[in-house]
């Protein structure tokens, strides 16, 4: 044992010693071998080697390096490179590692950055985000903040701020309206865009009188994301201006995002228009009715509706209105649809009523059904859920055979264990 200790002393010292090599590709390799998740004893040694690499790849590879290893103790380092390295692909690295300390991701295979061509999975349309924002360093979230306001880089600034919503950041949400709001900002776009959408994503009510605002915003995108934003974060108080702009915009788009955010709301005053929209010849504002009625736990008559519609997407809206009525026999439509084209629109349903309307139990039971998608799927739903209860349904599916069972079943219970 003690010698198997000084082997392995000595392998972290050649490591160690390779940081220093004249090549960049040893010091590339080195960073390789001492970043393995979980080792805590590399950190200070990538942070000393960090202050003197002058080639910015490498330090991207570093700064890679640290979130891998997937530990707090990094946050000071990742913090000060966003704060004073003077490449902004590097900057950027660090605002992608300071994100993987705190929502679990796959860290297997070789170290790949900005610089590999790597597009980082936080600037994906599906982000991933914590699923505990108590976890996650004051630290951190003051260094993306700080990022977000003061960096000279309107692509590190928007990053900045789409990891403060990543992040939950509530805390950072008066700094955001600041910027938000800042006359410095007015030909920012990028940077309005990314906060408007992290503070939907935050949900936070406080932000609602500045999302108002942004709704007469100079640039489309960040009117139609304000919009959406007013909906997620419930700003009741904005109901009429929303649903008058649905009445009254000429463009489609408005429209639709107006009605999305109406859908979200959870204002009765909504139920009139709702009602009336079920008869519309567009299905994708009956669907949206529909949604909006079943947040509103609507008591009218559904099923009629339910058994003569024929476009999927309104069926599965329905579905998803009647179960919030009670109606839990409409779950297992709901499950169907993860195999089908609507499986991302079912997986929202589910999502929504196991999270917030008591039915992770009953979705339990679709992680053994005989159809492997929909286990798979379901094994996805539950581990974006996060509740500890769906740990041992979940570790019932290790040993499925299907190969996309088991990633989900793998991710679900990243997810799912404590950090």
């Amino acid at each position: 044992m003690i010698q198997f200790a000084m082997l392995m002393i000595a392998a972290a010292l050649v490591q160690t010693s390779s940081l220093d090599s004249p090549s960049p590709k040893e010091r590339m390799d080195a960073v390789e071998q001492l970043a393995t998740p979980g080792n805590r004893d590399a950190i200070p040694v990538l942070g000393e080697a960090l202050k003197k690499e002058t080639r910015s790849d490498v330090r991207a590879a570093m700064v890679a390096g640290l979130g891998r290893i997937g530990t707090s103790q990094a946050v000071p380092v990742l913090a000060e490179t966003l704060r004073s390295d003077l490449n902004k692909d590097v900057r950027l690295q660090a605002i992608d590692s300071i994100q993987r300390l705190y929502i679990p991701l796959d860290s297997s295979g070789p170290i790949r950055t900005i610089f590999n061509r790597v597009k980082s999975v936080f600037s994906e349309p599906d982000r991933p985000q914590v699923g505990n924002a108590a976890i996650v360093d004051s630290v951190s979230k003051e260094a993306l903040s700080t990022a977000m306001q003061k960096d000279f880089s309107d692509e590190v600034r928007a990053a900045a701020a789409r990891a403060l919503g990543s992040l939950k950041a509530s805390d950072q949400v008066p700094a955001m309206i600041a910027t938000l709001e800042s006359p410095q900002n007015r030909e920012h776009a990028s940077v309005r865009l990314e906060i408007v959408q992290s503070l939907g994503l935050i949900r936070d009510p406080a932000a609602g009188p500045a999302l108002e605002k942004a709704m007469r915003d100079s640039n489309k995108d960040v009117q139609q994301q304000a919009i959406l934003a007013i909906g997620l974060v419930a700003y009741k108080e904005a109901r009429p201006v929303v649903e008058s702009t649905f009445r009254t915009a000429g463009d489609k788009d408005i429209r639709r995002r107006a009605l999305e955010a109406l859908a979200l709301l959870r204002d009765p005053a909504t139920t009139p228009l709702f009602e009336s929209l079920l008869s519309s010849p567009d299905d994708y504002y009956r669907e949206m009715a529909a949604e909006g009625l079943a947040r509103l736990k609507y008591n009218g008559a559904l099923k009629e509706r339910y058994d003569q519609e024929k476009k999927p997407n309104v069926h599965n809206a329905l579905a998803f209105a009647l179960v919030a009525q009670g109606n839990d026999d409409y779950l297992a439509e709901l499950a169907a649809a993860l195999d089908s084209r609507q499986d991302y629109q079912a997986e929202a349903y589910l999502y929504e009523l196991g999270k917030f309307e008591g039915k992770l139990p009953q979705l339990h039971n679709y992680l053994r059904s005989p159809n492997p998608r929909v286990r798979a799927r379901m094994a996805r739903v539950v581990g974006n859920i996060g509740d500890p209860a769906s740990r041992e349904p979940i570790q019932a599916l290790a040993q499925d055979g299907n190969v996309e069972v088991m990633r989900e079943v793998t991710e679900a219970m990243r997810k799912l264990s404590p950090r």
